[in-house]
């Protein structure tokens, strides 16, 4: 298959070169970016654990002033691949959850205790699922801190925007509810609404919902939210 690639870099590279390995034709268009918040100060407190639901979380603490207070503290990571760069990055306890909001609720309920702590959640300027507020429900003190956002990276490329009018385009896989917004503010700019045709390849419901007004092929919804489940749906239609 063709598949437009919209995550930002430097995933979509990787992504794209797995994508690529499984013999599929890849057009990188990102249409968000990274910006780690400048300045953000972290609570130099006792923390039970640090809990980050996203690789960009752990690049912000990768390079941030005061890491050195949390490199002992146990980390507990949303999926597989955001605990692998924590622990290469020095954090050796930290754990993955196994890939959804609901996973890294269970494992903070299972490995941690109300009364021993509070948790520090590192987390970006736009958060799905509530986790601070799950946590509060079931008596956890948390402490959020908004340590990156992800901005607006200018739309689709002239490459990607050629590809989808002519019909070359057999699918494009969205990560996150913040790329399909994008992602129709930039079909509607490039006058491609609705887009039919292609196969949208979700990671969650959430991410689905932005694509209801300006899409009519079909969408696809990875069964859990990571990569392995989104390219288990690829292949599945791919072979059909």
């Amino acid at each position: 298959m063709h598949l437009l690639l919209t995550r930002p870099e430097p995933d979509a590279g990787r992504t794209a070169q797995a994508l690529r390995a499984l013999g599929h034709t890849v057009t990188i268009s990102p249409l968000i970016q990274f910006r780690p918040l400048p300045d953000v100060r972290l609570p130099k407190r006792r923390y039970q654990a640090v809990l980050v639901t996203s690789t960009n979380a752990v690049r912000t603490l990768l390079d941030h002033r005061e890491r050195t207070l949390f490199a002992d503290c146990p980390l507990l990571a949303v999926g597989d691949r955001t605990a692998l760069m924590a622990r290469r990055a020095g954090f050796a306890k930290a754990r993955s959850a196994g890939g959804s909001v609901d996973d890294l609720v269970a494992l903070v309920g299972s490995t941690c205790q109300p009364g021993a702590g509070p948790l520090l959640y590192l987390a970006g300027q736009s958060r799905t699922g509530d986790l601070e507020g799950r946590l509060a429900d079931i008596g956890f003190s948390v402490d959020l801190r908004v340590v990156y956002d992800m901005e607006d990276a200018g739309g689709l490329s002239e490459t990607a925007i050629g590809a989808l009018r002519a019909g070359e385009i057999d699918g494009v896989l969205i990560y996150s509810q913040q790329t399909a917004a994008a992602f129709a503010l930039a079909l509607r700019a490039a006058g491609l609404t609705p887009l039919s045709g292609v196969h949208a390849f979700c990671l969650s419901e959430a991410a689905s919902r932005p694509l209801a007004t300006v899409f009519e092929g079909p969408v696809h919804i990875a069964e859990k939210p990571d990569q392995v489940h989104l390219f288990a749906t690829i292949d599945a239609v791919f072979r059909a």
